[in-house]
């Protein structure tokens, strides 16, 4: 037995006022991130050596509280994970790992994160509890397993539905079948990316992934072109928002169910799958002078390797990355490299 992480996500269906409260929450988290970020940035300016420290910012929030009274009427721990973000994206910038952080906009602000502590979080039949929110109605399609323990729950709002997520670890068994010693090396595949069909494998086979977004280009443009002639910020205009971003999430659905069919397939039948170590930000800024560069995000193949990777270890197989620098195209199928 050993523990991995896992996340299950639930639809959530919550009243006018549970609606309001998450949205209540998701504007103070907000405004708590972008206050401390301007006071953080101030800092910065006048000394680029200015070290961050997470525990002398939570200790301000009651000050924030006392300012602005609304703070009070949403979960404390709701905030004290934004400032936690805040903090983890102010070290990523020193370590080289990323740009400044950016001030929050409430378009694309979707969730926020709190904390299971005391059975604050739990499930009652068709309802789970949310601290602040109360019972909220959810779709409860699947048993957790019992040895699943989470200690941290995102609420999310996609479009006009909201999500919660339950992320922890759970004891996964493994195959006795799959043991490391006995792992064919025979049984393998090599996957090579091909802008035209996702990846083409070493026996020269094809994917033919339904491209999902390049599909929708017709029905989007037709949608924002509703938009453009909307006047901004009245109603219609915030309604028409709404059928975008649903019309992207089914997009993004489309594409995740696609792909995690396709690992799962992968991960089932093979021992070792080989794959080339491609630097995929390069490729899509490089695709992007010849106006490619959202036809290679839509392939998902960053995803898809993700998801193998995973899939595989809990199998006890291997994901093999391949040096970038490898005619492995060549060696596959040049007819079909795109």
């Amino acid at each position: 037995m050993k523990l991995v992480k896992r996340t299950y996500r639930f639809r959530l269906y919550p009243d006018e006022s549970q609606k309001q409260l998450i949205e209540k929450t998701l504007g103070c988290s907000r405004q708590v991130y972008n206050e401390l970020l301007s006071l953080c940035k101030k800092e910065y300016e006048k000394d680029h050596n200015f070290k961050i420290n997470k525990y002398e910012l939570i200790k301000l929030l009651p000050k924030y509280k006392e300012k602005y009274s609304y703070l009070k009427e949403v979960d404390s721990i709701a905030l004290q994970q934004s400032v936690i973000h805040l903090c983890d994206a102010y070290r990523n910038f020193f370590r080289h790992n990323s740009d400044f952080p950016v001030f929050k906009k409430k378009k694309n602000d979707y969730g926020y994160i709190t904390m299971n502590i005391n059975n604050s979080i739990r499930i009652e039949g068709d309802e789970i509890q949310i601290p602040k929110i109360g019972k909220v109605k959810f779709v409860y399609h699947r048993k957790l397993p019992e040895s699943f323990e989470y200690s941290t729950v995102s609420v999310s709002r996609i479009g006009k539905y909201y999500y919660v997520s339950l992320i922890g670890e759970e004891e996964y068994q493994e195959h006795q079948e799959h043991s490391k010693d006995s792992l064919i090396l025979t049984n393998s595949i090599g996957l090579d990316f091909s802008l035209a069909n996702l990846f083409v494998s070493d026996s020269k086979t094809k994917t033919n992934m339904p491209k999902f977004y390049e599909k929708s280009l017709t029905k989007l443009a037709k949608e924002q072109r509703k938009l453009s002639h909307m006047v901004k910020g009245s109603n219609n205009y915030k309604e028409q928002l709404l059928r975008i971003a649903n019309l992207h999430m089914r997009i993004a659905n489309q594409r995740k169910d696609f792909l995690h069919k396709t690992s799962r397939y992968i991960a089932n039948k093979y021992d070792y799958v080989f794959v080339e170590d491609l630097d995929l930000k390069s490729i899509s800024e490089r695709k992007e002078e010849l106006k490619l560069g959202i036809f290679v995000n839509d392939l998902g193949y960053g995803t898809l390797l993700n998801q193998l990777k995973y899939k595989l270890e809990w199998l006890n197989k291997k994901l093999v990355k391949v040096d970038r620098y490898f005619p492995s195209s060549q060696l596959c199928s040049p007819k079909l490299w795109c």
